[in-house]
C-alpha cells in the first residue's frame, strides 16, 4: 500500500514476535508505529522494543524511528504520541 507521501506504507506486519502496526519507509527512513487506545503512548513504544519489531530493519542503513501513539475514545483524537530513536 502506498501511504501519505507516496511512501510505502504496510499495515499488520507479522513478525515472529506479533504484528507491526503500521510500517512507512521512505529513502533514509523507517517509521515503526504501534497503536493504542485509552493507554499510553509510551505503552506503544514498550511493546516495540519488548517484541523487537525493529530488529528486521536494522541492517537496512536506515535511522529508525519508533512512534507510540495513544488515541482518545472520547475525543476520537490522538491524545499523545513519543517518538524514540534507534
Amino acid at each position: 500500500m502506498i501511504g501519505a507521501g507516496g511512501y510505502p506504507a504496510e499495515m499488520e506486519l507479522l513478525t515472529c514476535e506479533g504484528r507491526i502496526d503500521l510500517k512507512v519507509e521512505t529513502k533514509d527512513k523507517i517509521y515503526i508505529m504501534e497503536f493504542k487506545c485509552n493507554q499510553s503512548a509510551e505503552k506503544g513504544i514498550s511493546q516495540i522494543k519488548e517484541k523487537r519489531y525493529y530488529e528486521p530493519f536494522l541492517g537496512k542503513g536506515k535511522e529508525i524511528i519508533l512512534l507510540g501513539i495513544n488515541f482518545s475514545t472520547e475525543t476520537r483524537n490522538i491524545k499523545e504520541y513519543k517518538a524514540e530513536f534507534i
